[in-house]
Formats: C-alpha cells, structure tokens, sequence
C-alpha cells in the first residue's frame, strides 16, 4: 500500500512481526521479573537486618540501665500461656512479659510501653488493646504469615483472637531441655534469667543474642510463653531431644500435644529469607546464618560460656 502522491511504502508491522516483538517483550519480561524479585527480596533483608541492630542497640541500653539483660520472660521456667489465667492478674506464673515488651522504651517506643500494665499479666484484659497492635519494628518485611496468633491456648484459654504476632526472639538454650529448666539453660536471655555482659564468657562477637523467626502461633510479642527457642529442634527418639541438625527453618521445631504445659511451635530460628535466618549478636552486629551450617557451630554461638572455639561462620 502506497502513501498518495508518493512511491515509497506507508511503514507498518505485519501480523508476524507483531507476534515477534510481543514475544521478545513477554521474555524480556520474564527475564527481569526475578532480578526485580530479587532486589525487593535484598531491600526487605536489609530492612530485616536493621530491626535486629536496632534491637541489639536497645539490649545494651537495657543492660546501661539495669546492669543485666532482659529475661525472655518474667516468669520462669515451665510457665506459659496454659498456666492463665492463674490465681490472679498478679500470679507471677502469669505475668509472662517479654524481653520484646521490656526493651520498648530502648527503642524509642515509650508511648508503646506506657500503654502496658506491667503489673500484671502480659495477657490480662488490661493489656490487649496493646498487645493487639502490630509492631513494625518486630515484624521482618518478608514474614507471610498471620498478623494474629490462631492458636487454641490464646484464642480459647486466655480467650482474645488478637494477639499480635513479632518475628525475633531469644536464642536461649543449645535444647528445649535447656529451656525447660531441667538442666540449665546455657543461652544469653532465658525464661526469668538475669545474665549480663559478665556473663558472657565466650566473647560478645562469639555470641548469638537474638534470632528471626516465621513461627505464626506461638510468637506473640507481648508474651514470654516462647519468646526463647533452642538451637536443636526437638527430637522425640533422641534421649536429651536435641535433633541431628540446626534448628534454622527446620520444621517442626517442637511438636505440639506432645508435652504436657507446653505449646506447640513449627519453627523456632526461622525466616522467608531463602537459606537460612538473621541473628544478631551479643556485640550488636548482625550474621546471616545458613540452614545447613554445622550443628556443633551453631551450638558453640548459642553458648555463652562453652569454652568453644569458635571458627568461621
């Protein structure tokens, strides 16, 4: 087809063509989609990262001010949500606030920490229009999980449906026996611990204070129920429970309906990060630490005085 009044050809796609360049788009497409994936993947690590400074910095603004580290809860051993609602508001089997509620005025959430009861239960009436309140600053931007904790020990026992969820806790203990209390827990923050910088012997740079988690039910951030998990996930056929492997994004890390006084948790140090989770360390830095590490490596970083030597990770 000519133009009028002119020889040369009008420009213009065929149908073929047409389909050509659809395709080579559709695959330029595909090919960038991951590398856009991937960069929003680094932006929400780095963010991640940067939660678990911020709370590493708190820590030590904590222990300038009460020369010891918050417990990962204001009970001690063996007490949790199952114990509520106890003989009272003030039961201290109940009182059950976490090191996440206790480091709030270090994080420059005061107006947060003066709308806590500390007086009584994490989980009283009192505290759930907090307790209820998603906290961007305990939330990694990868988690895809619930807001609100679904299980039954909240939902049914204390009897609220919103709890909202955090995605750092304390690595406590190498086992859940450790957290138990039926042997001592050899980890830096524990169930009613007072450990300070004192304590940790085998070196702050050498010692893991805080882990990530994806865990969806248990972790309730205004709760020590479980604020503290292990370096071993639990195995049933082992006698001290401790499984052949880290814990990191193993599933499942404790089983529920299993322990009496106890509840049920998929993951303990865990992530949506591909390969592993964040820790951040006694000394405040932060380490991404991989799923297939060495178990005795990972155990030797929980200690906090193993006399482990400690080599690279």
């Amino acid at each position: 087809m000519k133009r009028f009044g002119s020889n040369r050809p009008i420009a213009g796609f065929t149908l073929v063509e047409l389909l050509v360049v659809i395709a080579i788009i559709g695959i330029l497409i595909a090919l960038l989609l991951p590398a856009v994936q991937a960069a929003r993947e680094a932006a929400r690590r780095s963010q991640c990262s940067n939660n678990l400074k911020q709370i590493g910095l708190a820590l030590h603004n904590y222990h300038d001010s009460f020369k010891v580290f918050p417990p990962s809860s204001t009970s001690g051993y063996g007490k949790g949500v199952w114990n509520y609602p106890g003989s009272g508001p003030s039961d201290p089997a109940i009182h059950l606030h976490s090191f996440a509620s206790l480091l709030l005025p270090y994080l420059e959430q005061g107006n947060v920490a003066d709308r806590i009861n500390y007086n009584v239960s994490s989980l009283d009436p009192a505290n759930r229009a907090i307790a209820s309140q998603i906290l961007p600053f305990y939330r990694c931007p990868s988690y895809a999980g619930k807001d609100y904790s679904t299980d039954p020990l909240y939902v049914t026992t204390a009897g609220y449906d919103k709890f909202a969820i955090r995605n750092y806790v304390t690595l406590g203990a190498r086992t859940v026996v450790g957290l138990s209390g039926a042997i001592p827990a050899d980890g830096v923050m524990f169930p009613g611990s007072r450990t300070g910088f004192r304590d940790v012997i085998d070196g702050t740079s050498s010692t893991i204070a805080f882990a990530e988690t994806r865990e969806e039910k248990s972790s309730v951030w205004i709760d020590g129920t479980s604020a503290a998990v292990a370096a071993r996930w639990t195995d049933l056929t082992s006698p001290t429970y401790a499984g052949n492997s880290v814990s990191i994004n193993h599933t499942p890390y404790f089983p529920g309906g299993v322990f009496p006084n106890s509840i049920g948790q998929e993951y303990g140090p865990s992530s949506f990060h591909p390969g592993g989770a964040q820790h951040a360390l006694v000394d405040g830095s932060v380490q991404f630490l991989s799923e297939t590490m060495e178990a005795t490596v990972y155990d030797a970083l929980t200690t906090r005085a193993g006399g482990e030597v400690v080599g690279e990770f």
